[in-house]
């Protein structure tokens, strides 16, 4: 393994990894999974919020749809049936490279679950890492 000269940390300093929200968009799920597997963590969780969004989408959409009698919505019942499909297995890929990462997936992500985890980034990253040899003096 080699590392780049650029990510090389000096004087204690950590690797600045921030937590950004707005660096997905819907559009990147449609990605195969092993280019989400080289995803960050992060960029993943956020993901996985915007997935589940759609998904519920399609399911609420798909209910109506099963509701109302007559064929001319048995065919976009079909369709909507589908993408429902489509969303709950991206669900499920993004929770399994989660899974398989930190053995768990959040199972609700929240704004105020993404906004602990950008402060707790934040903090991490503001960390120094220092070994202390000697005895503070009280």
């Amino acid at each position: 393994m080699s590392i780049i000269a650029e990510e090389v940390q000096k004087n204690g300093q950590r690797k600045q990894i921030p937590f950004l929200l707005n660096s997905v968009t819907i559009s990147d799920v449609d990605d195969n999974t092993m280019q989400l597997m080289q995803r960050s963590t992060n960029d993943l969780i956020v993901m996985l919020r915007l997935v589940r969004g759609k998904r519920t989408d399609f399911y609420n959409y798909l209910r109506i749809l099963n509701k109302v009698e007559g064929d001319d919505f048995q065919e976009q019942a079909k369709l909507t049936g589908k993408d429902y499909e489509y969303w709950t297995r991206k669900a499920w890929v993004i929770e399994n490279i989660l899974r398989d990462r930190t053995g768990f997936f959040p199972e609700r992500i929240t704004d105020e679950y993404l906004s602990e985890l950008v402060v707790k980034a934040d903090k991490i990253n503001g960390k120094f890492m220092r070994i202390r040899t000697k005895k503070k003096n009280i």
